[in-house]
């Protein structure tokens, strides 16, 4: 999940920087006291936005139906929600 959410973050800071006219922005990682990190200052500034605008965002799924096939399309809804980091409510 990290990882998805992170590829989406960096296709779109990418190409909205470059739609703005700016250089492409530089994605270098390293360790910083043992968690990964932009070499960015600013691209990381907008990491932990892009991350906490995720965290931010819950989805209400409808209640689960008698129907097998309605509790099964319920169930890959919340998968593929959960999976591009936004939060599904319980």
């Amino acid at each position: 999940m990290d990882e998805k959410m992170r590829a989406e973050f960096e296709a779109a800071i990418t190409r909205d920087s470059l739609e703005a006219g700016f250089d492409e922005p530089n994605l270098m990682r390293h360790l910083y006291h043992g968690k990964d990190m932009y070499a960015d200052s600013g691209v990381q500034a907008a990491w932990w936005g892009w991350q906490a605008s995720r965290a931010a965002l819950v989805v209400e799924l409808p209640e689960r139906m008698d129907s097998a096939g309605c509790t099964h399309v319920i169930e890959q809804c919340r998968q593929a929600i959960e999976s591009i980091g936004v939060r599904v409510k319980p």
